[in-house]
């Protein structure tokens, strides 16, 4: 997260509608449903930090807003979970390429300590982090499947800062042969290649199948879908008339309690149109209209 809900608009161009039954383990909000399963989830970690020898996952929260109060701007985490030594992730799954990534990254890394330090932490006691973006492309453009980043010393490149966070991109379109081959086989999974599927594949692959035949979570897709539709329209309508680029801007910057307001109109229609239930409305709105950065992410 993180990204938008669905990584099935493409805001340069149109805006294209891809069916809950037809959505793969690339698409963040399918993949954070599927990463749910504390097995799945501690395996992918532990794929990605074989060094960590994680043992067991635990307190895994998809979508996770995390709000920061000093100012109007908080984050929804596509998946948040951390282990049995108390150190932290945050694994997102990234479609878009778009260069704020980087920094996005290292906004997620700030917001996950301040929560910390919410919690009575005190500096020294601040817990690893490690910020994960599964990229379907390569944004460094070098070939690597991972890219990891920690903070080091300029003058001596043997000195590390040790100041406990890590940041990492993952790569489905490497070409190196820089990672094992498990990893390599979940890249290409999540990139949808054919390869020989291991158990975990296997597991993935049927939670997927799953995780499409729960109701609720389908109601929860078509409804950020169409949330996400008419919001693009719009910007299209302002576009038209005051110039493409500045509309669509407007559009993304309507005021914070004007967006929740439509958001939740638009919910309430599909309940009266029998599209979701109502049980449902008050989920997907007690959850959307918590403050996030996901307009602005993709």
């Amino acid at each position: 997260m993180a990204n938008t809900f669905f990584d099935s608009v493409n805001k340069e161009d149109t805006f294209t509608f891809i069916p809950w039954e037809e959505q793969t383990i690339a698409n963040d909000f399918m993949f954070s449903k599927v990463m749910s399963n504390p097995e799945l989830s501690k395996e992918l970690l532990r794929r990605i930090f074989p060094q960590l020898n994680i043992e067991k996952v635990e307190d895994i929260e998809i979508q996770k807003t995390l709000k920061n109060y000093y100012v109007n701007k908080g984050v929804r985490l596509d998946v948040y979970v951390s282990d049995e030594k108390g150190r932290r992730y945050d694994i997102e799954m990234q479609m878009t390429s778009n260069q704020n990534i980087r920094k996005r990254s290292r906004y997620y890394a700030s917001m996950l300590d301040a929560n910390d330090l919410l919690k009575g932490k005190d500096y020294d006691s601040l817990s690893d982090t490690y910020i994960v973006f599964i990229c379907t492309f390569d944004l460094f453009g070098q070939g690597y499947h991972k890219y990891s980043f920690k903070n080091i010393c300029m003058e001596n490149n043997n000195i590390l800062l040790n100041d406990g966070a890590e940041r990492l991109f993952l790569n489905t379109e490497g070409t190196r042969d820089d990672v094992d081959a498990e990893l390599k086989k979940f890249l290409d999974f999540v990139k949808g290649r054919e390869v020989e599927p291991d158990d975990f594949l296997k597991r993935l692959k049927q939670a997927v199948e799953e995780a499409k035949t729960v109701e609720t979570w389908r109601d929860e897709y078509m409804t950020f879908n169409e949330i996400e539709r008419r919001g693009f329209l719009q910007g299209e309508a302002i576009g038209e008339a005051k110039g493409e680029a500045k509309g669509r801007a407007k559009g993304k910057a309507e005021g914070e309690a004007d967006r929740k307001a439509k958001d939740i109109s638009i919910i309430k229609e599909m309940v009266l149109n029998g599209q979701i239930s109502e049980d449902t409305a008050s989920l997907i709105i007690s959850n959307f209209s918590k403050p996030s950065l996901e307009n602005e992410q993709n």
